[in-house]
């Protein structure tokens, strides 16, 4: 179905990657997918990283709630 100026048009107008003919536009598409690529991978190598502090921030918190607690007392004579 395709006339002969059809198909010279079509070859002077580029490569056409799943109908989208401007190469920035399927490009941004690839760094897409690729950056989401490296979140996943990232996200898996970083899995449980930084659970060691976890007790001793705990434990800075529970403290810091009590002086806390505290100087309120204090302050308002209770």
């Amino acid at each position: 179905m395709w006339c002969k100026g059809c198909q010279k048009e079509q070859h002077l107008a580029g490569v056409s990657v799943l109908g989208i003919d401007d190469p920035w536009i399927w490009g941004v598409y690839l760094l897409c997918i690729f950056s989401a690529l490296l979140c996943i991978i990232y996200g898996a190598f970083n899995w449980n990283r930084g659970g060691e502090s976890e007790a001793a921030e705990i434990k800075e918190e529970a403290a810091w709630e009590e002086k806390e607690e505290e100087m309120q007392e204090k302050e308002l004579g209770l």
